[in-house]
């Protein structure tokens, strides 16, 4: 089992579900969560399971706003040593990355990113690589306004972000993420972010040991090493995203998960795949979902899937399924027609 979280991510969880006259326990035994969880903050747990927790919990307690609340509970606390890790370092952009490199320890699911863009903004991006959880908005909106509030440890309180994004829509008025966020909201977005200064990276942390970060640096490394499973997921999940962008490269995979290549490549050949076996899996994965598609043009499949020319598609089509792209396209249209088609009743 990969989707594994720290239960530390339910730090605050009974409390604030408790004053709003609401059964804790009950609601983590639905989502089949054992309640020890909340007793301690080093099991590990189903991370679809907590997705699912917070949006029940705020559909049960009529509570839109659940998951801001809740991270008015946490802080960098809850990463455990990668807080030290973080809080150790020479630089706020060093706290980050270092941070982000040893995410795995606390969740193999997290996937953050530093963006930096043209002008002084930079985005500090944040995803799930979870499959089959459409519904994250009370754990996203939690997990950003979490990212504010260690961004505001970190620079001792001098962090006000420029905006905030998120993928999903929300049913709460603009008044309530400025009140959270300190920053207006948009929604719809391509990415789920906070907008920073990149000055805001180059802030100095106060009487950071470096001798003490490499130290915790090392113990988590030893602790996340034999779990190299995980990685493959995460790679799966980059080229699934970067696809479409025509910005899928051994290179750049590597840098969003602060990796050199060949480190990446020696992991997963240690898993039994390579990067190219991921790319061509997740292709395939994608083409029959896209070829299912009716509205789509074989170009821009090919499109989505990273392909500059449609004559590799269409190689790439035949070695997967036997067949070129159209055929495939015919085959899988026909087998949704036929799926929901109603049947004919017989009568004697």
């Amino acid at each position: 089992m990969s989707d594994l979280v720290r239960s530390s991510v339910l730090t605050g969880y009974r409390g604030l579900v408790t004053g709003l006259a609401g059964d804790p326990l009950a609601l983590l035994r639905r989502c089949k969560i054992a309640p020890e969880a909340l007793e301690r903050h080093d099991a590990l747990i189903s991370f679809a399971a907590v997705v699912r927790l917070l949006e029940a919990t705020a559909h049960t307690l009529d509570c839109p706003d659940f998951g801001l609340r809740m991270s008015q509970q946490q802080d960098l606390a809850i990463l455990g040593p990668i807080a030290l890790i973080g809080l150790n370092s020479p630089t706020v952009g060093d706290a980050l990355r270092a941070m982000i490199e040893h995410l795995n320890f606390y969740s193999p699911v997290v996937l953050t990113t530093i963006e930096m863009q043209a002008d002084d903004r930079v985005f500090l991006t944040y995803d799930l690589a979870l499959d089959g959880e459409p519904h994250k908005r009370q754990l996203v909106e939690l997990a950003l306004c979490l990212y504010c509030r260690d961004m505001q440890i970190l620079t001792h309180g001098h962090f006000v972000p420029l905006a905030v994004l998120f993928r999903h829509t929300t049913p709460l008025p603009a008044r309530t993420y400025r009140r959270y966020f300190g920053a207006g909201a948009s929604f719809g977005q391509h990415v789920n972010a906070i907008v920073a200064r990149q000055s805001d990276l180059r802030r100095r942390i106060d009487n950071a040991d470096p001798n003490l970060r490499e130290m915790i640096a090392e113990y988590v490394r030893l602790c996340t090493s034999s779990h190299p499973l995980d990685l493959e997921r995460q790679v799966a999940f980059l080229v699934r995203k970067l696809l479409p962008l025509a910005h899928c490269s051994l290179r750049i995979v590597a840098r969003h998960l602060y990796l050199h290549e060949r480190t990446l490549q020696r992991r997963l050949g240690k898993t039994g795949t390579s990067f190219e076996d991921i790319v061509d899996a997740v292709r395939r994965e994608r083409a029959e979902e896209l070829l299912s598609e009716s509205h789509l043009s074989m170009a821009g499949v090919a499109s989505q899937l990273g392909y500059n020319e449609q004559s590799s598609f269409n190689r790439a089509c035949r070695r997967w399924f036997g067949s070129p792209p159209n055929a495939v396209k015919s085959r899988q249209l026909g087998a949704t027609a036929s799926a929901i088609r109603p049947s004919r009743i017989l009568t004697g």
